[in-house]
């Protein structure tokens, strides 16, 4: 199907499959809304069950007898830079798209579009530094020669908060290590993935080396089972997470899950209050809310809560709501509808349970049409209450006091999730000693989020398994084989 032009106000995409656009064989669509005018911009093709099969055996044909695992890393590498070039020519139809499908304001979403090209680019330069042969002495002697080899077909299920920057989270390291892979994007945001077939067809990427599949639940969890699937990588929920855990196990297929967060900021009572401000309402608010890392229960001081409430508070109120296609936009709509009902229910959920709001609380004044949440501080919860323990997804920041440090790190521990956490002081040996102690896979010193290409990022308990980003991202995508070289038959090393 063809590509929208960036005036286009409606946006169709298919299958891809095999190198071609398919309109899938029940002719089922994906009906997609603009979440700032409540329009419907577009829709995508619905994968049944056979299409899914379909995208398999493209995938498996590829890597089994195509040539892209037989190439070096460095040919590889040299077929990913000319990706990332012609995703870069595509930026501002992406950058529509984007805006169109998420409510996401527009510097946002063109950092988004701009994020797999970058990617790209960092994960052919590690062919240079990448080895994928080592010859070991063993104890008794035997020489052993140890080989990194690609997983194989991975299915990559990318979610609709970020649908480019997450799915560059996967597909770079999957390609670069000799995968072959089948996307399935989210089916609330299904439309930006097609710039991604377009530009692999321009690059030259192989046939059948990269699939994308719209898929409602029901072929989604086909995919997941398939047998001609080796490896699952996931971001989303932890509700969905379990059960792609769940039914990956029958096949026991390799796993990466980058699930849930509901991430602290420790404040200490001697932190820089400027910076706490600076950093955490960019932390909470942006990307309108939706992101994993977002660092959504402020724990303080007693002595210190009306101090930092009112000035954060105050910043909340600055911030501007509404079109995302305006640049001086801060937070924009929520994904769907179904979305910000669900965020007004923690809302209402977080007031029964005896919070007030400092700010905020409920749509965004002077929007009768659109998505709007207003950007919202919640205090006086206890932490147990359903607003400081699940994860909201949206432009809300819940406070927790604390009377001594001790506390302070109960209370940050006291959730499922490990995914991030914050801790803010003006003594950094302090700081580091306390973030040592928080459960997460990331813990920012006072700062709300980083995120570094270069840096490992992935949660403990409840937030997922396994590593995305930096040299780890891509080892996540190789298999370990060993060929013995010499030795004697069923010689056993002993005291």
């Amino acid at each position: 199907m063809s590509t929208p032009s960036p005036s286009s106000p409606v946006f169709e995409r298919d299958l891809f499959i095999n190198d071609t656009w398919l309109p899938g064989s029940s002719g089922e669509r994906i009906r997609v809304v603009d979440p700032a005018t409540e329009k419907e911009i577009g829709s995508a093709a619905a994968a049944t069950f056979e299409d899914v099969d379909t995208a398999v055996a493209a995938a498996r044909t590829a890597f089994d007898s195509g040539p892209w695992p037989r190439l070096t890393l460095h040919e590889r590498a040299e077929i990913l830079t000319r990706f990332a070039g012609e995703l870069e020519r595509d930026t501002d139809p992406v950058t529509e798209v984007l805006i169109a499908e998420t409510g996401l304001p527009v510097g946002q979403s063109r950092g988004g579009a701009l994020t797999m090209p970058g990617l790209l680019r960092y994960y052919a330069s590690l062919a240079d530094d990448t080895e994928l042969t080592e010859l070991r002495t063993g104890v008794s002697g035997v020489s052993a020669r140890i080989e990194k080899r690609p997983v194989g077909v991975v299915a990559a299920i990318v979610p609709w908060n970020a649908p480019l920057a997450l799915a560059a989270f996967k597909l770079p390291q999957a390609l670069l290590a000799g995968c072959t892979v089948i996307m399935k994007p989210s089916e609330d945001t299904p439309l930006s993935a097609g710039y991604l077939a377009d530009a692999a067809l321009r690059a030259g990427l192989p046939t059948g080396v990269l699939n994308i599949v719209n898929a409602l639940p029901a072929s989604a969890d086909h995919l997941v089972r398939h047998p001609g699937v080796d490896k699952i990588t996931f971001t989303g929920s932890t509700v969905v997470g379990r059960r792609i855990a769940a039914a990956a196990a029958d096949t026991l297929k390799q796993l990466t899950l980058e699930l849930g967060g509901k991430s602290p900021a420790l404040v200490l009572d001697d932190a820089d209050l400027p910076r706490v401000v600076e950093t955490l309402v960019p932390g909470v608010c942006g990307n309108n809310g939706e992101s994993c890392t977002n660092p959504s229960r402020l724990i303080v001081p007693e002595h210190r809560h009306d101090e930092i409430v009112g000035a954060l508070a105050e910043a909340f109120a600055k911030l501007t709501v509404g079109d995302p296609r305006d640049a001086a936009t801060d937070v924009g709509a929520m994904v769907t509808r179904k979305h910000y009902e669900r965020v007004l229910g923690y809302l209402a959920s977080a007031k029964e349970e005896g919070g007030t709001f400092a700010v905020g609380g409920g749509r965004a004044p002077g929007h009768d049409v659109g998505y709007y949440i207003a950007p919202t501080i919640i205090t006086g919860l206890s932490p147990d209450a359903k607003a400081a323990q699940e994860e909201i997804f949206g432009p809300v920041l819940t406070v927790l006091t604390y009377r001594d440090e001790e506390e302070a790190v109960r209370i940050a521990n006291h959730t499922e999730f490990g995914l991030s956490g914050a801790v803010y002081s003006t003594d950094t040996e302090r700081a580091l000693r306390i973030a040592q102690r928080i459960h997460a896979g990331t813990v920012n010193l006072n700062n709300g989020i980083t995120v570094d290409i270069g840096v490992p990022f992935g949660g403990v308990k409840q937030s997922g398994y396994g590593r995305e980003l930096g040299p780890e991202g891509l080892d996540a995508f190789f298999n370990t084989h060993v060929i013995f070289l010499n030795g004697e038959p069923l010689r056993v090393i002993s005291d």
